[in-house]
């Protein structure tokens, strides 16, 4: 049986472990299972593997990755583009939902921490994205204007290191999660103080019933409010 654009259908590959082959200047080959894969690493996933060793048999360090796995009728060759999080994979494919943003522009354009990227589309900073690898003027306007209430998921990640206080199970109680989404706002998306507190305020009005820094963040943005 053959698929619509692919030719023989094949079972499409969501994530990759074996020994890294080679290092290329943007890509990656890892062996599983005998068979050599090679797979497109962007910036940020180059980053991550920058002490990998690449070698031929055992020499070799194993990797893991998680694949993107893209193939069109224009492009039937397909691409497996690698992020060594699951994370960074869905921040990706949330990217390239963007008008004028595909696969190839997305993946180069992650040249800085997922967590970072997240937070200069939510206090819709377009110079920041400007100065990413590939995102002009219009890129980064359509990224702000379709994204902005998408992204607070991956915004929160930027502070998970040394913030490990919005992930806590034990449900904080109003006070506490003012103070938990004044510092998220503020220290790591980039508002002002005497914007961050009324605009708390007001999603709160509107959604009394939030229990966690993400649910409050998500409707600060579902709000509308600007930076």
């Amino acid at each position: 049986m053959r698929g619509p654009f692919l030719g023989p259908r094949i079972k499409m590959i969501a994530s990759l472990r074996g020994k890294l082959r080679r290092k290329l200047e943007d890509r990656v080959v890892v062996e599983a299972a005998g068979v050599g894969y090679e797979v497109f690493v962007p910036p940020v996933t180059q980053q991550e593997l920058v002490h990998a060793k690449a070698a031929d048999g055992d020499a070799a360090d194993e990797v893991a990755l998680e694949i993107h796995y893209h193939a069109t009728q224009n492009q039937p060759r397909p691409v497996l583009i690698g992020f060594t999080s699951e994370l960074d994979r869905e921040f990706f494919e949330k990217l390239i939902t963007v008008k004028d943003v595909g696969p190839m522009v997305a993946a180069r354009s992650l040249a800085a921490p997922v967590g970072e990227i997240a937070a200069a589309i939510a206090r819709q900073d377009e110079g920041y994205l400007r100065r990413l690898p590939g995102i002009g003027p219009q890129k980064a306007k359509n990224i702000v204007a379709q994204l902005q209430a998408k992204v607070a998921k991956f915004a929160l990640a930027k502070g998970e290191a040394v913030s490990p206080e919005p992930a806590a199970v034990v449900a904080p109680d109003e006070e506490a999660l003012r103070g938990l989404v004044f510092d998220i706002l503020v220290k790591q998306l980039g508002y002002r103080p005497s914007e961050a507190a009324p605009i708390i305020g007001a999603a709160l009005a509107r959604r009394p019933g939030v229990t966690t820094p993400e649910e409050l963040l998500d409707e600060i943005y579902r709000g509308g409010r600007k930076a």
